[in-house]
Parts: structure tokens; C-alpha cells; sequence
């Protein structure tokens, strides 16, 4: 039998499990905590255990009620990166190809060489404002792929692939009876677009999510997976091997967020279009930064055309006590990305912190 040489880890996760700890913290793809008091909710209203074997009622009916999907098309699990796990551990056996994105957030990456897949890129070009090319990804796709997957909004960029091409994406999927994955956890912070899950786009398709990211409510570790009965049901049995079930008090407040989403999605809008004006004032005047920008999205992706990213990352870190993430981390070291989901003011300093780095290491390069 061929030995799978497994990754057990992963570099960029232990890299911000280390270095978030910047005052300025700009590398942070998510919005900031949201208060526990705005759910409103009181200490009596909640308990420690509950029935919730395989998935609690209550927060299944809120999801579902949210995205419009069933409870039978439903898993519930610990944010995304683990609904990704399980989606990655499930589908196929050690050797199966699968396609991923590139660039693309690290861990889906890591955990595709942890279980020991054959993994293909297709392209996202900064050139393309990192749409996806469906020419290309045909190509890329053979008789062996089994799945395709994809980040929508594109991380690190917020690049949104609309339904026009994530259908052209489901057909090619088909065509050799592969699926789809596309992770929509940063998908509700293209407000204006009122975008909906692409779950509704086909059988093929499977979609992770949670609050986490767009909702500022990470602590909670409300995630979920779209698909199609028979894949949930398979998903419900493998959680049996990592856990009975999750918190119950976390799901309990869960569901209070579900119904206080709308308000909390107006929070969440607030602070990322005061952010998305001081982001474009800032790059207005850096010359020796090109990006694309969205105008959506928790993060945007911009390279730098001259000097190390690496010096300025550590430059920022050292001195001005700021934090952003490195390309190297999306396999592009010219590149960095920056969050925009902390508070405008802190972002706004942020930003001036890298004009004064990035200042510095043009006079040092003169």
C-alpha cells in the first residue's frame, strides 16, 4: 500500500494564533466582537445541557428558516474551517484529485494534504481581479477530480463569483460526477448584491458558512454545512468520532443571534463602510500599492510593486505594534492582506501606521 505522507498542521493558523496579539490589529479577517449584551439576552433563559445529539431544533429551524433550506440539509459544527474539514474528510478516500483554488486560505490547503489528496490549483489572477476563469478551470478538470473548491467571497480579495459562474462551475462539476464546495463565510458582507446561498444551485453543490466571520460572533463557533441529505446524515455519523455533541449554551445563544441577525448585520454594515472609506483614502495616496477593491467585503488583498512584504509586515509588527497577514501565507509573497472588521477608529490608525512603514523602507531603499 502507498504511504500518505499527512501534513499535522497547519503554518498560517499557528502563525495567527501567535501574532494577533498587534494593538492595530489589521491581519483579523473577521468583524470585531460583537457585545454579548446586544443579544439581550438573560442568564435565566439559558442551560447548560440540552438534547441536541444531532443538531439542536431550534438553531436547525433558524438556519434553515435564514437560507432557505431544510433540516435534513443541515449539519451543524465548530465554525468553518472544521465544516471544511469534515466536508474534506468525508467525501472520498487517500489519492482522490481534488481542485483548489489559488490563491486561497491556507488550511483548505493544509487539510487536503493532511488527508491525503491529490491536490490541483486553477488560477485566480490579480490581473482578472481575481475572477475566476472558466476556460481554464475546464481544462484543469479531469475524468479523476472529485471535487472543486472554491471561497466565495474570494479570500484573501473579496472577489465575488456570481451565479452565472459558479453554474458553469456545477456543470463542469458534473460532468465528471465531481462536487462542488464553495465556502460563503464571508458571503453576507456583500450587503447591497442581497446575495443568496448557492446551495440552490444544484445537488452538487456543498456549502460551508457560520457567524463567525461577516456577524462578529467567532466565540460562539456557530458553523454549518449545505448539502444533500444523505451526505449530512453521513456527517452527523462521523461527528461521532470527534464529539457526543457541542455546547449546548452555545447553541442556545445561537439562536438568539439568528433572530437578532438583521440588527447585528446593520452593525456589522456600519463599521465596514466606515472602513471601506478610510481604505480608499489610504490607497489613493500609496503609488507603490495596487489592489483590487470591491468595495465589499472584510478584506482586500493588495501587492506591493516594490520592496519586501516580509520587511514591512516585520517593520509594522516590531515597531508601530501592527498586524497584517503576508502573502506568503496565500502562496503570493508580493502581496498582503488587510481586515477591515475592527473598529474604524483603531483601522484608521492602522492604515497610518502603514504609510509610515511603508515611508521608512523607501527612504532606507534610496
Amino acid at each position: 500500500m502507498k504511504k500518505i505522507n499527512r501534513l499535522m498542521h497547519s503554518l498560517y493558523m499557528h502563525w495567527a494564533k501567535t501574532h494577533f496579539h498587534a494593538k492595530y490589529n489589521l491581519a483579523n479577517s473577521g468583524l470585531t466582537n460583537y457585545p454579548l449584551t446586544g443579544l439581550h439576552v438573560e442568564l435565566k433563559e439559558l442551560e447548560l445541557t440540552g438534547s441536541s445529539y444531532y443538531g439542536y431544533e431550534p438553531l436547525l429551524h433558524a438556519i434553515g428558516e435564514r437560507y432557505n433550506v431544510t433540516a435534513k440539509q443541515i449539519y451543524t459544527t465548530l465554525g468553518t474551517s472544521f465544516a471544511n474539514f469534515m466536508v474534506l474528510t468525508l467525501l472520498f478516500e487517500p489519492g482522490a484529485e481534488i481542485l483548489i483554488e489559488h490563491p486561497t486560505y491556507e488550511l483548505l490547503i493544509s487539510t487536503a494534504q493532511h488527508v491525503g489528496y491529490k491536490v490541483k490549483r486553477f488560477h485566480r489572477r490579480f490581473e482578472d481581479n481575481f475572477q475566476i476563469d472558466i476556460s481554464a478551470l475546464r481544462k484543469s478538470v479531469t475524468p479523476k477530480t472529485r471535487l472543486i473548491v472554491l471561497t466565495n467571497l474570494h479570500n484573501p480579495s473579496s472577489a465575488l463569483t456570481d451565479d452565472k459562474i459558479l453554474k458553469e462551475i456545477g456543470k463542469i462539476a458534473q460532468s465528471v460526477d465531481a462536487y462542488v464546495c464553495v465556502d460563503e463565510v464571508y458571503l453576507d458582507s456583500a450587503f447591497e448584491l442581497s446575495l443568496r446561498s448557492s446551495i440552490r444551485l444544484g445537488k452538487e453543490f456543498i456549502i460551508t458558512n457560520s457567524l463567525t466571520k461577516v456577524y462578529g460572533i467567532s466565540g460562539l463557533r456557530c458553523g454549518w454545512i449545505f448539502a444533500k441529505p444523505e451526505l449530512v446524515q453521513k456527517m452527523w455519523y462521523l461527528t461521532d468520532l470527534f464529539y457526543v455533541k457541542h455546547a449546548h449554551i452555545a447553541e442556545q445563544l445561537s439562536v438568539t443571534a439568528f433572530q437578532n441577525l438583521d440588527k447585528i448585520k446593520e452593525w456589522s454594515r456600519s463599521i465596514l463602510e466606515q472602513n471601506h472609506r478610510l481604505l480608499n483614502k489610504f490607497l489613493d495616496t500609496r503609488k507603490e500599492l495596487e489592489v483590487f477593491r470591491p468595495g465589499y467585503g472584510t478584506v482586500v488583498f493588495p501587492r506591493l510593486k516594490k520592496g519586501n512584504v516580509e520587511d514591512l509586515y516585520k517593520l509594522l509588527e516590531n515597531k508601530y505594534d501592527t498586524a497584517i497577514t503576508p502573502g506568503r501565507f496565500f502562496e503570493m509573497p508580493d502581496f498582503f492582506r488587510i481586515g477591515l472588521g475592527c473598529e474604524p477608529s483603531i483601522f484608521k490608525i492602522g492604515l497610518h501606521n502603514i504609510s509610515k512603514a511603508l515611508d521608512e523602507l523607501r527612504l532606507s531603499s534610496n
